[in-house]
């Protein structure tokens, strides 16, 4: 799902549950099979080891001897929300995955994406051409699930509309930016980038950020999670994407993370 092809039936919500059937002990791999895919279902169709490589990919089980055991302290799992944030903490691992790729080609789109095709199968050739790389309709489906659960944005439908505000929640917690200090907005960029490069412009030289990324800061911004300033006399200024209606319309300086629980 990470490492190499997407595929739809490794949703959140199976990897998850699979997670917290092995939170209390192992099992083996036939005895959670049964479990997730009770024979009385009698379901045509097996999908067990899709969402089961899933969670293996994301270090979250570990498999020895055909037991399947959870590898992550449990308050990784406690909720759907941690095991988020931490799926957003380690996904620089898989750059060359189709996810990855699929992700950071969507953000470089920018605001493109509003007047191109609005279903996410029919962008398939466009992301195996600028990928140069095979990504089929399937794949798109399966992306869809885990884009909308990691925050990266919101599904209306097939058509998929970029703000990263969920995302940027996690990473501003795990790159453990202090509450009430006014950083400057280059400063902000360098601590969260080493976990946000999947949605960052490639050169931050040029201080600008995208319409996906834009709207996930001005998203916090309006909840009072994060304060987004632009103070005269600043040399450290950077380019929001423009959106006139907005008070922080186009420039920044400054940003500080408010008092508050992220």
């Amino acid at each position: 799902m990470f490492r190499e092809k997407m595929v739809t039936p490794a949703i959140p919500e199976r990897v998850f549950t699979l997670c917290k059937i092995v939170e209390k002990r192992a099992l083996s791999s036939s005895d959670l099979k049964g479990k997730m895919e009770p024979d009385y279902l009698k379901q045509t169709s097996s999908y067990f080891s899709d969402y089961r490589t899933a969670a293996e990919e994301l270090k979250l089980i570990t498999v020895s001897d055909n037991m399947i055991s959870l590898a992550v302290d449990p308050s990784v799992i406690k909720t759907t929300a941690s095991m988020r944030r931490y799926v957003n903490g380690i996904l620089s691992e898989f750059q060359n995955g189709q996810f990855y790729q699929v992700t950071k080609t969507y953000f470089e789109m920018d605001s493109n994406v509003l007047n191109g095709e609005k279903s996410l199968v029919a962008l398939a050739p466009i992301m195996s051409k600028q990928l140069n790389r095979s990504v089929d309709a399937m794949a798109m489906r399966a992306w869809r699930f885990w884009v909308s659960y990691l925050g990266f944005g919101y599904l209306q439908d097939m058509f998929f509309i970029p703000n990263a505000a969920a995302f940027l929640e996690d990473i501003i917690s795990i790159a453990e930016i202090e509450k009430g200090r006014r950083y400057s907005f280059g400063d902000f960029i360098a601590k969260i980038r080493p976990y946000s490069e999947i949605i960052m412009n490639q050169d931050p030289e040029n201080r600008q950020l995208n319409y996906g990324v834009s709207n996930g800061l001005r998203t916090l911004h309006d909840a009072g999670i994060i304060k987004m300033e632009h103070i005269l006399d600043q040399e450290d200024i950077w380019n929001l994407y423009p959106l006139k209606a907005h008070p922080i319309s186009g420039t920044v300086t400054n940003i500080t993370l408010c008092k508050k629980e992220v």
